[in-house]
C-alpha cells in the first residue's frame, strides 16, 4: 500500500512574500539555488522561476545604484579570498583576481564626476574660512586683528 503525501497548502500573499525574502537573502549570502531548493523544500527550478519572476517586475536601477550594489555583494567574496591567501591557501589567487577585476569594473562606474556650481564654491570656501577662523589663536592683540580685517577687505 503506497503512502500519497497531501497536498501541501497554497502560499497567501504575506507567506510568499517572506518566502521571497529569504530567497533573495540566501542568494545575497551566496547560496546555490539547489541548496535555496532543499530549504524551502520545493525544486531547484522553481526557484530559478521565482527569482525570474521578481527580476523581471523589477524596475532597473540607474548605473551607480547597480554599481553599488554589486560592490556591496562583492565584499564577502574579497574579505573571504583575503582570508585564504593570508592562511597562505594559493588557490584563492584566482578567485581574488577575478573579484579585484569585477569590483574595478563597478567602481568606475560609481566614481562619478561631479562639477561645483558658483553656489557649492561659496559654501565651500566659506566653510574653509570658518576652519581657517577656528584654527586661529584666539588671544590676538587688538592690532593684529585689525590688520587682518584691513588686510581681508582690501583683498576681495
Amino acid at each position: 500500500m503506497e503512502q500519497t503525501r497531501a497536498p501541501r497548502p497554497r502560499l497567501n500573499v504575506v507567506t510568499r512574500a517572506e518566502r521571497r525574502r529569504r530567497i533573495f537573502a540566501r542568494l545575497r549570502e551566496g547560496w546555490a539555488y539547489d541548496e535555496i531548493a532543499r530549504e524551502e523544500r520545493v525544486s531547484g527550478e522553481r526557484i530559478r522561476q521565482i527569482v525570474a519572476e521578481v527580476l523581471g517586475k523589477r524596475v532597473i536601477d540607474r548605473g551607480t545604484d547597480h554599481a553599488r550594489l554589486q560592490l556591496e555583494r562583492l565584499m564577502p567574496a574579497l574579505r573571504v579570498t583575503g582570508e585564504a591567501i593570508a592562511r597562505g591557501e594559493l588557490k584563492a589567487v584566482a578567485p581574488l583576481i577575478k573579484v579585484i577585476d569585477r569590483l574595478d569594473r563597478h567602481q568606475q562606474t560609481v566614481a562619478a564626476k561631479y562639477e561645483y556650481g558658483p553656489e557649492e564654491r561659496q559654501r565651500l570656501l566659506d566653510k574653509v574660512n570658518r576652519l581657517v577662523d577656528n584654527l586661529q589663536p584666539r588671544a590676538l592683540a587688538a592690532g593684529e586683528a585689525e590688520t587682518e580685517i584691513n588686510a581681508a577687505e582690501t583683498s576681495a
